[in-house]
């Protein structure tokens, strides 16, 4: 009796166990029975100001930017499903769901560093291409990746976001080392709807990441010839970086390209 007690509850635990993990693997593995395109994500600079124009030096607020680049990691996109929107559900009340465990998820989860402006000229790079759900995109959120692999001698090494230019002549560096958390909106409330091959691009706004900030207050404290405005900056930059630090989020926008 005691021995069909233990059969009983052993076989009742192994039921249990077996249910749960496919309920887990159902809810991990739901948005694999939807329709799905091909989808790219890129990333970009964009100001408003009519001194910054693709193939021209960026200048925002007196800073001349000629290189930006930011790591990227964890990149997961939020989007309505094409089946709720065709319910006639209103895109504000729909639950959003997330593209895992997709072949676009997969690959936009790898590290890598982006060069959005190079030599003054402003870039598109590439972030990851796959096959993702069709719906409407209202939401990406990445992780600022620090690089800490390669030549110490490499501008990114040690830093998640680096930009380099000129503040009234006077050679300039701005970076991050946190490996925080972004939550990027689409640009407008409908988001970017994927129905076919379908390319988006991450754009980092300076106008909405310099708002604010006032580089004719940006100093060069220790004398060496160069504004340095960094985290522990010894040039004495920090609530300039503060401002940019959180003003970040707000100004990284999605789009479609």
């Amino acid at each position: 009796m005691k021995n069909s007690i233990k059969h009983f509850q052993k076989l009742a635990f192994v039921l249990a166990f077996g249910f749960l993990a496919l309920s887990c693997s159902k809810d991990d593995d739901s948005n694999l029975d939807e329709p799905q395109s091909n989808v790219a994500l890129s990333a970009t600079a964009e100001s408003s100001s009519p001194d910054a124009r693709m193939n021209e030096r960026v200048i925002v607020n007196g800073f001349a930017a000629s290189q930006f680049a930011v790591g990227t990691k964890d990149v997961e996109m939020r989007y309505a499903a094409k089946a709720d929107l065709l319910a006639g559900i209103s895109i504000g009340n729909i639950t959003l769901r997330t593209n895992l465990n997709t072949a676009f998820h997969n690959e936009a989860s790898k590290s890598r560093n982006v060069i959005l402006i190079n030599d003054g000229n402003v870039r598109v790079s590439a972030i990851a291409e796959g096959r993702s759900p069709q719906g409407n995109y209202t939401e990406v959120n990445f992780r600022l990746f620090k690089k800490t692999e390669g030549s110490a001698n490499d501008p990114m090494y040690d830093k998640s976001l680096w930009m380099a230019g000129e503040i009234d002549g006077k050679v300039t560096t701005i970076w991050l080392t946190a490996e925080k958390m972004i939550k990027a909106r689409s640009e407008n409330a409908a988001g970017v709807e994927v129905d076919g091959d379908t390319e988006m691009v991450l754009a980092f706004d300076m106008d909405k990441l310099f708002a604010g900030v006032d580089f004719n207050t940006a100093i060069d404290a220790n004398g060496d010839g160069r504004i340095d405005i960094g985290p522990n900056s010894a040039d004495g930059n920090a609530a300039i970086l503060t401002r940019i630090e959180s003003n970040l989020e707000s100004a990284v926008v999605l789009k479609k390209k």
